[in-house]
């Protein structure tokens, strides 16, 4: 064939998509009343037209602002694995006068849970002053937090630090998801916004390989543990010295308080390089608008009108899916798994304290890489196909792991016991890090309208502590007198949680947010949310065929 012959055939490919997507784009125009359907097309066709630089300069401020905003998401992974560590250490359990399952324990523990659950009582904040104003003000908190708990020498003053640390950590980690889904473009958003919980794990990484070090340089001396805790202001304290300066304010805050003008050049400095008169500044603010139609001027009263959340059935259905989601994030068994991981590890026959440092360090590292690549696929396979995946696995980490320590403290069985070890990391890393750390933030703030978005995530908030109080208070008390019962009752409850996920829980991947909001207006919206992910995914698989048709077309041209 000749290369006139392979040209015009290029052309005439190249002009037969270009007339497809044309059309495309005049259905879509032609159907402007049926968001439901036509918003992630319009959205595509725009950034075909005009696409933006994944490495411009606005796009390099988002990820600036991403990084910083992470960094929150690691005061709970730090803190996670701090207590976890230093339980198992016989400095702090002397000095404090603990031992690693009691009962005063359970409260160190689950006094974190309760500050983050008084927390939510100020998350208005987020609406009254700012996203990023509530995120710098719930870190300052922290960071006087941990300075206390670095400095005191009483249990009580110990356990209010705490409190103060979590009521903190819990504020700034509240809005930090639903401002990254508001500020992050939304082909990125999936992406993005999954990684933010990822960072869970290079705190949990600071603490346990900071602790596994002083533990051997500083054996038998209090700084063994004190200086983790000092360590506990290294992320905290960076975001308060920068959030301010690079973080940008959500558009939708904007929105309600009326400022469109500065909506409009976050869009453009942010979403357009800079570009002032680019199409998707105008179609944003159209999509923003048109979702805060309803939305009436917010009161501080409104925030605490929670019964509002439940005042229709699109918005019934949309809360529970926050209140199921928030309960499976801490009540899978994960909470017990982590907080006290270095205990398991003992009834499994580890007897050695470095050892059990060490093993839990590793786990760090494993989980970290594990939801890293959860996040990169989420927008690839699925939320639901995530979720189903990873709950199940649960069920038979937990069959596994029950029978493993029954034979290991029935019989002696050492086999058994490694058995088990195996499959607690198998349990936190390839099906909890990999499924549920990168979901947990992301998905209730995705199903939650803008309106619903502050009050909601408050309810998520106060779910997730109460559930993981329960776990972490109650926790030792099962695991002394039931031992390994307790978690042949996880096979039972996760088992649940796989049915509930399955009939009841949409799919979001590649949808905006308006359209998600669209999702809920239909009859059956599992099932419509199904259908769209499908076409989605028809629709760029043959887009991935066209590119691919047209780069080896253009290839043999230039042969």
């Amino acid at each position: 064939m000749s290369k006139d012959s392979l040209a015009g055939n290029s052309l005439q490919l190249e002009d037969a998509i270009t007339a497809e997507r044309s059309n495309q784009a005049d259905d879509v125009s032609m159907k402007e009343g049926a968001e439901s359907e036509n918003l992630e097309v319009d959205y595509k066709t725009i950034l075909a037209n005009r696409p933006v630089n994944p490495l411009s300069w606005s796009r390099i401020r988002i990820y600036f602002t991403c990084l910083i905003i992470y960094l929150c998401s690691t005061m709970n992974g730090f803190d996670g694995s701090l207590m976890t560590s230093i339980n198992t250490m016989d400095e702090y359990v002397d000095f404090f006068k603990l031992s690693g399952s009691s009962t005063g324990t359970g409260i160190i523990f689950s006094i974190y849970q309760i500050g983050q659950i008084s927390a939510t009582i100020f998350i208005w904040l987020a609406d009254y002053i700012g996203r990023v104003k509530t995120i710098f003000a719930g870190t300052v908190l922290v960071c006087v937090g941990a300075i206390i708990s670095a400095t005191c020498h009483e249990i009580s003053v110990f356990i209010g630090s705490r409190f103060l640390l979590s009521f903190g950590c819990g504020l700034a980690t509240a809005v930090c998801p639903m401002y990254l889904v508001e500020i992050v473009p939304p082909e990125l958003r999936g992406t993005l916004c999954a990684l933010y919980n990822s960072l869970y794990y290079i705190g949990s990484i600071i603490a346990t390989w900071a602790i596994y070090g002083t533990s051997i340089t500083y054996k038998g001396n209090p700084l063994s543990f004190r200086i983790p805790l000092w360590l506990q202001l290294l992320c905290p304290g960076i975001v308060v010295l920068t959030v301010l300066f690079i973080a940008p304010e959500s558009p939708r805050f904007h929105f309600l308080k009326d400022d469109k003008e500065k909506a409009r050049k976050f869009f453009t400095d942010f979403h357009a390089d800079g570009d002032k008169d680019h199409p998707l500044i105008d179609y944003e603010m159209m999509q923003i608008e048109e979702s805060f139609m309803e939305v009436p001027k917010f009161t501080i009263k409104d925030y605490f009108d929670f019964p509002k959340l439940f005042s229709s059935k699109t918005r019934t259905y949309r809360s529970l899916l926050v209140i199921a989601w928030s309960w499976f994030g801490q009540f899978s068994g994960n909470a017990v798994v982590g907080y006290y991981m270095t205990t398991i590890f003992l009834d499994l026959g580890i007897k050695n304290a470095t050892t059990r440092l060490l093993l839990t360090g590793i786990n760090s590292i494993l989980g970290y890489i594990f939801a890293t690549a959860g996040s990169l696929v989420v927008d690839r396979l699925g939320r639901r196909p995530i979720m189903l995946f990873s709950t199940s696995g649960f069920v038979i980490c937990f069959a596994i792991i029950a029978g493993s320590m029954a034979a290991y403290m029935n019989n002696g069985n050492q086999a058994a016991g490694r058995c088990g070890i195996a499959f607690i990391y198998i349990f936190n890393n390839v099906f909890f890090s990999f499924g549920y750390t990168p979901l947990q933030p992301l998905y209730p703030a995705e199903v939650l309208s803008s309106e619903m978005r502050a009050r909601g995530m408050a309810l998520f908030q106060v779910t997730q502590g109460i559930s993981s109080f329960v776990n972490t208070f109650s926790a030792p008390t099962a695991m002394k007198n039931i031992t390994y019962w307790y978690y042949v009752f996880y096979v039972f409850w996760d088992l649940i949680e796989v049915l509930i996920i399955y009939f009841w829980f949409v799919e979001t991947k590649q949808l905006t947010l308006e359209e998600i909001e669209a999702l809920f207006k239909s009859s059956h919206p599992v099932k419509r949310s199904i259908e769209v992910a499908k076409e989605r995914d028809a629709e760029n698989k043959r887009a991935r065929k066209e590119k691919k048709e047209l780069k080896e077309l253009k290839s043999k041209q230039t042969v």
